[in-house]
């Protein structure tokens, strides 16, 4: 694996765009590159200049996920698992779940990063590739976009958070149909069913998709920050957390100079400056 299979870029407006780099294999991550997506968006949410993260794939695939070929045995590319994958203790249900949940960090890093996630998607986005892109905050699809759980297809359950947030988006009913029958789910299909956040045409989809990312990363990244805590504690806390942790953002986006400028732009009738402190 090279880091060439994971790009990043970050202009100047502040949006940082991930691309996942092996066209040749629709963008399906082997085991290293999967090792690199989770350093990637841990780098991606402690650097400050990246207020917006654009996640994407090269070429005409979104991402069908992990490598099938990369599942018969260890990665050829990987000193330790070679080094260790005779070990009886190595192949166990407890060593392997603990490999791949440091893997399957990088969702966590794309949901809960205090930063605007978006997947900018055409063609296919399966199994742990639709995954990470339900992870994100926002989908924007080209409508030549298509989506498949594909676990099921080869026996598999699924990872990557993929269940949990596909269940949050729809509902679990389904959730399940999609997840055991494994249909492939239109871009037409996908919006109707609130999958994604916008369906574009092919040649205007990255315009349309920068242009959101830039709006957001032109406001005030704290208060962004906390909207967005705001809304995972809605999903997960009962109304009295869900309140108790609004007050307590409320009151931490008041005390950032960003507020106490937009409060005085409405006076003065300027647009307000969001440095994000």
């Amino acid at each position: 694996m090279s880091e060439d299979s994971l790009l990043t870029r970050l202009d100047a407006d502040g949006v940082l765009t991930i691309t996942l780099n092996r066209p040749a294999a629709k963008n399906a991550f082997d085991t290293a590159t999967q090792r690199r997506m989770t350093e990637v968006f841990y780098d991606a949410a402690r650097t400050p200049a990246a207020r917006v993260i654009v996640l994407t794939g090269a070429g005409q695939a979104f991402s069908t996920g992990g490598d099938v070929k990369s599942l018969g045995g260890p990665d050829p590319g990987d000193a330790i698992a070679q080094q260790y994958s005779a070990d009886a203790v190595w192949g166990e249900v407890e060593a392997r779940t603990d490999r791949l949940r440091k893997m399957t960090e990088a969702s966590l890093w794309l949901y809960r990063m205090g930063k605007p996630t978006i997947a900018m998607m055409r063609g296919p986005a399966a199994g742990a590739g639709l995954s990470l892109a339900l992870a994100c905050d926002f989908r924007f699809a080209a409508d030549n976009a298509f989506f498949v759980t594909s676990f099921a297809r080869i026996g598999l359950s699924g990872d990557y958070g993929g269940s949990y947030f596909m269940t949050k988006l729809i509902g679990p009913a389904k959730t399940k149909e999609l997840y055991m029958l494994s249909d492939r789910v239109s871009a037409d299909e996908a919006l109707r069913l609130g999958l994604i956040t916008r369906l574009l045409p092919d040649a205007e989809l990255d315009v349309h998709c920068y242009e959101f990312a830039r709006r957001l990363a032109k406001g005030p990244a704290v208060a962004l920050r906390y909207i967005k805590d705001n809304v995972h504690a809605a999903l997960d806390e009962p109304l009295e957390g869900a309140c108790e942790v609004e007050l307590r953002n409320m009151i931490r986006c008041r005390m950032t100079q960003d507020s106490r400028d937009a409060v005085q732009s409405v006076a003065e009738k300027r647009e307000p400056r969001f440095k994000g402190v």
